[in-house]
């Protein structure tokens, strides 16, 4: 009886281990594969012709780009999903978010990423329209006056980065103040300020994740598109942002190409 009790108890043992291993937290695992790809620069080696990404890395040998990693909803080989392979020839093997209902898909996934920033307040993100829209606050970005991007919203920036870079849709930037006039020898209206903030966050993406300059596109619009009340300290502080906008298709046939 003792034997048998024994030989149970590690049966037991067993299968939960088992169970415990099969069951993905995909926000955990999304950020597990931010974090390896910020750290090599989105490259592990270099084979000649061909680059083995992050991406490249499944089970058996097989392609698993980082989002299904990150979004197991997303099915590639599903055409009624509106997913599409990207039309940029510089942008092999990426996938283009169409539709309300990927672009949901796509929201909820960087709900999960960037779960603690969202309850700081330190980012927004929704869906509308345009696409997705993940709205940086100045508060985790910028110190007031400037368009340096502070030390403690580089990873915050850099998993954003991270997240995008398997997706072949445009992607837009946009700069916002509030209406507290500024004049610097280096910024004399907020226009500058704006601008300059999205160039920053333009070039980072671009420069470290080596990002298609062909699919990113920055605009400042200083106080002028205000997303809440500049009468309030809240109001204003939710006003100085920085938008990045993954663009829905038909309305990124209107930006540059």
């Amino acid at each position: 009886m003792v034997s048998y009790a024994d030989f149970v108890t590690l049966l037991f043992a067993f299968f939960t281990c088992m169970y415990a291993i099969s069951v993905v937290d995909t926000a955990k695992m999304g950020q597990m594969v931010a974090s390896m790809k910020a750290s090599f620069g989105g490259q592990i080696f270099d084979g000649g012709s061909a680059t083995m990404t992050l991406e490249d890395l499944g089970s058996g040998g097989t392609s698993v780009s980082s989002a299904v990693i990150m979004n197991p909803e997303l099915n590639t080989d599903d055409e009624s999903t509106g997913l599409e392979r990207s039309k940029d020839p510089n942008a092999q093997s990426k996938i283009v978010l169409s539709g309300n209902a990927d672009m949901g898909r796509f929201k909820r996934t960087l709900e999960a990423l960037l779960m603690e920033e969202i309850k700081s307040g330190r980012v927004r993100v929704y869906q509308e329209r345009r696409g997705v829209v993940i709205s940086l606050g100045e508060t985790g970005m910028f110190d007031s006056g400037s368009v340096e991007i502070k030390p403690e919203g580089i990873p915050m920036l850099d998993t954003i980065a991270t997240s995008l870079t398997s997706y072949g849709n445009h992607i837009r930037i946009e700069g916002h103040t509030d209406n507290i006039p500024i004049n610097t020898w280096r910024f004399p209206s907020n226009w500058e300020l704006s601008t300059g903030r999205s160039g920053t966050v333009l070039r980072r993406m671009e420069s470290i994740f080596g990002m298609s300059p062909d699919l990113l596109s920055s605009s400042g619009y200083g106080e002028n598109r205000p997303v809440a009340t500049n009468s309030t300290a809240e109001g204003r502080a939710r006003n100085r942002r920085v938008d990045i906008i993954v663009l829905n298709p038909s309305f990124a046939r209107a930006e540059p190409m």
